[in-house]
């Protein structure tokens, strides 16, 4: 016990920015390069723009620690804080890299943040892990994580995009009464407890002035699409424009019509929307993965999100 935590007071420390972000962006890629999506290279492209601007310039919003052996950075972990009371802090890219593996520093770097977090009265800590990083998983079970849902995410590619058959009379924009049901729909596919943590603003789905300007003057759209068949109500679609790899699509379909909808939409979304850019979707993992894939999706990742109480 004595010698780990010598290591510890020897070896592991906070993140400092500016001065740590090319190596933490070099460690991630490292890490990471194999199983990293166009928005994961994204992110490292920005960091590592932010760690050329000068000191004292605006850049990320990040706290964290790292693990320095032989005089270079080994090991990285990022906490992502809340901006509000009503959400939690988010453990994010915890690396190690291969060489320094199976010595207990991403158990260090994890148990670091734990007890940051602790020391300022968080409620829990959330993170995510991928379904296929077993490894990792074990170890975020083993320090008392407990996983509170599993989501996949889908992504379409452009060139892969066909006429169909599909008829858009069962297709038409979101009328302004229709976001009651809209809402109510949303929050069946994205609860509180993962709508936190997505790039997802049910304030901006709202029939309101405000929204509506915005829509129009800004650089980063939102338009809202009804599904109905024979004068009932298959779900509501949302397109998002990004700035970022692919466009997201946020799909609300009808409960007790899941399949029926994603048939209706995502087809006529591919065509209207997906020959510019890739779409992603955000779904429970496991449920109707066949109509995704019939629909012309395949499946990027699959995360598993889980909870530390504090």
């Amino acid at each position: 016990m004595t010698g780990s935590m010598n290591n510890e007071r020897t070896h592991l420390r906070p993140l400092r920015l500016p001065q740590d972000t090319q190596a933490v962006a070099d460690l991630i890629e490292i890490c990471f390069a194999d199983t990293m999506d166009p928005d994961g290279w994204e992110y490292l492209r920005r960091m590592r723009a932010w760690g050329a601007l000068p000191n004292g310039s605006p850049g990320p919003s990040m706290s964290g620690f790292v693990w320095e052996e032989d005089g270079r950075i080994v090991g990285n972990l990022e906490i992502i804080l809340p901006k509000t009371t009503s959400r939690y802090p988010l453990i994010v890219n915890v690396a190690v890299h291969p060489n320094y593996r199976r010595r207990g520093i991403a158990r260090c770097l994890t148990e670091k943040a734990i007890h940051y977090l602790k020391s300022w009265n968080y409620p829990a800590v959330w993170l995510q892990v991928r379904a296929d990083n077993l490894v990792a998983l074990r170890l975020y079970e083993r320090l008392g994580f407990k996983e509170r849902a599993r989501r996949t995410t889908w992504v379409t590619n452009p060139s892969t995009i066909s006429q169909t058959n599909f008829s858009f009379l069962s297709i038409r924009p979101r009328r302004a009464h229709e976001w009651p049901l809209h809402s109510t729909w949303l929050n069946h596919i994205y609860p509180e407890q993962v709508a936190w943590n997505l790039p997802l603003d049910f304030e901006r789905f709202r029939p309101r002035f405000l929204n509506a300007l915005r829509n129009l003057l800004g650089e980063l759209p939102l338009w809202h699409f009804t599904a109905f068949e024979q004068q009932e109500y298959l779900g509501f679609c949302t397109w998002e424009a990004t700035s970022h790899y692919a466009d997201w699509l946020w799909i609300a379909p009808n409960p007790q019509k899941t399949p029926q909808a994603l048939c209706v939409l995502l087809p006529s979304m591919r065509q209207k929307f997906g020959r510019r850019r890739p779409l992603s979707i955000n779904f429970p993992a496991g449920e109707f993965d066949e109509t995704f894939l019939d629909c012309g999706f395949y499946p990027q990742q699959t995360l598993i999100w889980m909870e530390l109480p504090l």
